[in-house]
This record gives structure tokens, C-alpha cells and sequence, in this order.
């Protein structure tokens, strides 16, 4: 199994072993090879593709690559931050609504279901998808999504106590649309689940291997 890392947009770095050497570590154990793909085009010979909190925006011919991709199979995952930090989410919005999401620039708190003592480090149990092995997760610092098609699936829910702050309870941090072909955009809130300060919290590793495999 091979996994395209973007570094094609500014993204974060999956060669940054700072934040992100357990993931990579723990996928390698797993038989997943996570290559670092900084040419945009080389980027679709890799069955699921990653951008992780791509600070440079998508041009109309790189999103239509998307959409083909998609289309033809491929599984690509979206990361953004709360709030919109580094124009992030409005960045990822110029794709994830082509497909029926959107990431509002807003962020996700829950007083009573947090980790470190920090409401934004918001722990849910209600994973809708990519949830084999896994009760918990905790998502930090997650903007909240809105489906704007019926396909369009909840992948990760906050809790009835988790809060957006318009006050809309319950929200979408991760969401998924997929294609007849099987292919899949996901659309995540937060970009910081799968860092090495958040991935061994929980059951953050076993939903980041299953995003990644299944």
C-alpha cells in the first residue's frame, strides 16, 4: 500500500519527524509506504493522496485533476485548521466544495470532553466511518464542516456537548463524499489528530491507519 504525502502546496511534511515520525513509523509497521511528493502531476500514480494543511492555493487545472482523480478512484484527504489559520480552510474550499463540503472559519470546543485540560483538544466517540478498532478520537483545534449534498457522510461527529462558536451543536469535523467508482474526497477539520502529540491519544492511530488503508 502507497500513500502520496503532498508537498506539492506548502504543506506540513511528512519527513518532519518532528510531528510526524510516528505516523510514518507505525504505517511502515503496517505495510504502508508514505512517500513525500513534491511534483503535483506525480502526485495521482499514488492510489490515496495526502494534503495535509495546504497553505498555497489549488489553480481551476489542479482542481479539475482532483476531480478526475476522484472520480477514477482515488481517495484524497483534505486537512485544515480552526478558524481558517494561514487562509487554510478557505483553501481547502476551493476543492471540498466542487464536492459538497465546506469548511466553515469557525472552530470546535467541548467543556466537557477535552484532553490536556484545553476544550479545543475535543475528544468524541462518535466516529461514523473508518472506525475499525476505534471508541475514541481526539480531534484538536478542528474546524466544523457543513455537507452541502445529500451524499456527502459524516466521518467524525463532535459530541451533543461539542459546540461550534455560532453555538450549532454537534458538529462534522471530518466528512467524507464518495463516487460511484469508489473513489473519495475527505474533508478533515483538523490537520493536528495524526501528529506525534496527538496520534498515540486514544484511538487516533487506529482511525489515521484506517483513513490511510481501507
Amino acid at each position: 500500500m502507497k500513500v502520496a504525502w503532498s508537498s506539492s502546496h506548502a504543506e506540513f511534511l511528512i519527513s518532519d519527524s518532528y510531528y510526524f515520525s510516528t505516523l510514518e513509523q507505525e504505517s511502515r509497521k503496517r505495510g504502508i509506504e508514505i512517500a513525500e511528493v513534491a511534483d503535483f502531476d506525480e502526485l495521482f500514480r499514488y492510489p490515496v493522496i495526502v494534503f495535509n494543511y495546504s497553505e498555497k492555493p489549488f489553480d481551476e487545472p489542479e482542481i479539475k485533476a482532483i476531480e478526475r482523480a476522484v472520480e477514477d478512484g482515488k481517495r484524497i484527504i483534505f486537512t485544515a485548521h480552526f478558524n481558517n489559520k494561514d487562509n487554510v480552510a478557505e483553501i481547502c474550499n476551493a476543492v471540498a466544495e466542487r464536492f459538497g463540503m465546506r469548511l466553515k472559519m469557525d472552530e470546535v470546543v467541548d467543556e466537557n470532553n477535552f484532553d490536556e485540560g484545553d476544550c479545543r483538544m475535543v475528544i468524541t466517540s462518535r466516529v461514523e466511518a473508518y472506525a475499525q478498532g476505534v471508541n475514541q478520537v481526539v480531534f484538536p483545534y478542528s474546524a466544523p464542516i457543513e455537507a452541502l449534498h445529500p451524499d456527502v457522510r459524516v466521518v467524525v461527529r463532535g459530541e451533543e456537548s461539542a459546540l461550534t462558536g455560532s453555538r450549532e451543536r454537534a458538529p462534522i469535523m471530518a466528512a467524507e463524499r464518495k463516487m460511484p467508482s469508489g473513489g473519495s474526497l475527505v474533508v478533515c477539520g483538523s490537520c493536528l489528530f495524526w501528529d506525534n502529540y496527538s496520534i498515540m491519544r486514544k484511538d487516533n492511530l487506529a482511525f489515521s491507519i484506517n483513513l490511510l488503508s481501507m
